[in-house]
């Protein structure tokens, strides 16, 4: 946890994230320290100019003047930011307190707040320089896209082009979803900057289904990018507390208290593709493909799409959770730093290496590429069939990746029950059996718990209990998208006594 001087005018790096190399660091601190003398800058009227170009998945790590975390503006009414600590805001919070609290947002400073979702970092989404400071408190590369928070559907049409059609589509979905946890992508209009669109055409904008989030927005009265309050590929948070663990580094950075998220996991992202008459799920989330052809079939009663139906269809890029791993395309799963598998070099041969490049290509949606919602300990996704008590691993394998009894199991609905007691401790995703929607509201907060434990006890390896997923769009497949991801895609089998090998060919993609 390293901080530089104030008067240096750099952030804060959250942990892992990577700098850009030693020229361009050299070459941004030269423009910093020109905007802290009064020299005249381009840079300093269009911040975007730093990072045009810069945005291949590289973390954001380019200096903002007047950030928080080295200083920012004051107020009369607080403390100078140099000393005003990250902190949560209990509940009760009064009026006034969320008026404060949206002069902070329109003045260009961040505030985490709750939505039913997730917790979400908020910026004054018409606010370049504000929105990039997500990015900077987040490590999060800026070829990753934000959603636009509003608190109701005028304001959401001030910031989307649309054709007739589009709104129609767009008015369906939300008369019956909204506020909820549906985030519709659409083409965005010129006041909508391209750090939120991550230089794309298009931006997604939702109206969250969470009090406090809607009285801080009216008391905003702007549009706020907020995705999840977290540093970034890191769990989601789903309380406060959450993001003042990840987030705590950020001076003066307010976090609004609203208790647990009701939903769990974030928001479905689709996009209005009405040329082929279809709305395309981008990310699977709390919104479900029922849900979303509820709507859309009472628009079309309603004559609202003329003669033609508009049917919901899925992005596909991995086939994570859409059936079992034997269907999907195979993967090698070594662990780091062992040597290239004969599997790893034919993939590598194949492309399957510049096919994982799409990662640093400007992204469609937030939550999209393969690493994310992951722990910092190495995580296993590990099925009931992969459990191989007979067989006995090869001597010296590569593939080895620690014993059972060094590692946590997180179960699902005790699907895994008869054999928690390999494990040095075991948690659950639900309480009483497997049920998807339960297991979604706990999902990343179990996830939290089983890293602080794997982190207290020098722990090798995180395993989740896969799980065969039941129905098109549903929570079963929200759910197990985001087990997928913070496994990173790959698999794991239990051999022998309790040794933990790579599922090579089991992982799907």
């Amino acid at each position: 946890d390293r901080r530089v001087p104030a008067s240096s005018r750099w952030f804060h790096l959250p942990p892992r994230v990577i700098a850009f190399d030693g020229g361009l660091a050299a070459m941004l601190k030269r423009l910093a320290a020109s905007q802290a003398a009064g020299s005249p800058s381009k840079v300093g009227k269009r911040p975007a100019a730093l990072f045009d170009g810069l945005a291949n998945g590289a973390p954001c790590t380019a200096p903002i003047k007047g950030a928080s975390g080295t200083g920012g503006a004051t107020g009369s009414d607080q403390k100078p930011l140099d000393d005003d600590e990250a902190r949560i805001l209990r509940q009760p919070i009064a009026i006034e307190q969320y008026q404060t609290l949206g002069a902070r947002l329109r003045g260009g400073e961040l505030v985490s707040f709750p939505t039913e979702t997730v917790y979400g970092l908020g910026a004054n989404g018409l606010d370049a320089t504000a929105v990039l400071k997500i990015f900077r408190a987040k490590g999060r590369p800026l070829n990753d896209p934000c959603i636009l928070h509003v608190p109701n559907v005028e304001r959401a049409l001030e910031l989307l082009e649309l054709s007739s059609l589009e709104r129609a589509v767009f008015e369906a979905l939300t008369s019956k979803i909204w506020p909820g946890p549906l985030s519709v992508v659409g083409r965005a209009r010129s006041v909508v900057p391209k750090e939120v669109t991550a230089q794309t055409d298009f931006v997604a904008v939702r109206c969250p289904n969470h009090p406090v989030a809607l009285e801080l927005l009216r008391a905003a009265n702007v549009p706020l990018a907020a995705p999840s309050a977290n540093r970034f590929g890191h769990i989601s948070p789903t309380r406060a507390e959450h993001v003042l663990e990840d987030l705590g580094h950020w001076r003066g950075l307010q976090i609004l208290d609203g208790g647990a998220c009701g939903v769990g996991i974030e928001s479905t992202v689709a996009k209005l593709d009405i040329e082929n008459r279809r709305v395309l799920v981008l990310r699977k989330g709390g919104a479900t493909l029922e849900m979303l052809e509820a709507a859309l079939e009472e628009g079309f009663a309603h004559g609202a799409f003329g003669a033609e139906r508009v049917v919901v269809e899925f992005y596909s890029r991995w086939a994570a959770g859409t059936s079992n791993a034997a269907e999907a395309e195979s993967f090698a799963t070594a662990p780091p730093g062992a040597p290239a598998t004969k599997l790893e070099e034919d993939k590598k041969k194949e492309g399957v290496e510049e096919e994982q490049d799409e990662d640093k290509e400007a992204q469609q949606a937030p939550g999209m590429m393969l690493r994310h919602y992951a722990p910092s300990v190495p995580t296993y996704l590990l099925a009931k069939s992969d459990i191989r008590a007979g067989e006995s691993p090869a001597e010296g394998a590569t593939s080895a990746l620690g014993e059972a009894a060094r590692s946590v199991l997180v179960d699902f609905g005790g699907v895994l029950r008869e054999h928690q007691h390999l494990f040095l401790r075991s948690f659950d995703l639900c309480a009483s059996g497997p049920s998807h929607e339960e297991a979604c509201r706990s999902v990343f907060a179990v996830l939290r718990e089983a890293e602080a434990f794997a982190q207290a006890n020098n722990i090798e390896v995180i395993c989740l209990a896969d799980f065969e997923v039941t129905g098109r769009g549903s929570y079963s497949e929200a759910l197990h998208d985001r087990l997928f991801r913070a496994a990173s895609g790959r698999s794991v089998a239990l051999v022998g006594a309790g040794r933990l090998v790579a599922a090579a060919g089991k992982a799907r993609r």
